[in-house]
């Protein structure tokens, strides 16, 4: 995943984000890996990758604003602009 992520140029991440309420500071869980800026910066939604979590921090992602994928695959395929180009969405 790592050698992925500098082949495509996308910011690294940061690895075991520690996920928290943004209005209270509560800590809701950690996130395996987390680009809580977007992909690219700025210019998208936070993106956590959570692999084998509970539904809890799914849950706790989702609320806090982040749109989550749950498999390399997914968050490839979201990542590829050709995928985009190809389905219109570009």
């Amino acid at each position: 995943m790592s050698q992925w992520v500098v082949e495509t140029g996308l910011p690294e991440g940061e690895f075991l984000f520690d996920l928290a309420n943004p209005d209270t500071g509560e800590a809701n869980g950690i996130l395996d890996l987390a680009w809580p800026d977007g992909t690219p910066e700025g210019l998208s939604a936070q993106v956590p990758m959570l692999l084998h979590e509970p539904k809890e921090i799914e849950t706790a992602a989702n609320r806090t604003g982040y749109w989550f994928f749950t498999d390399v695959v997914s968050i490839k395929r979201y990542e590829d602009p050709e995928v985009l180009i190809a389905e219109g969405m570009s």
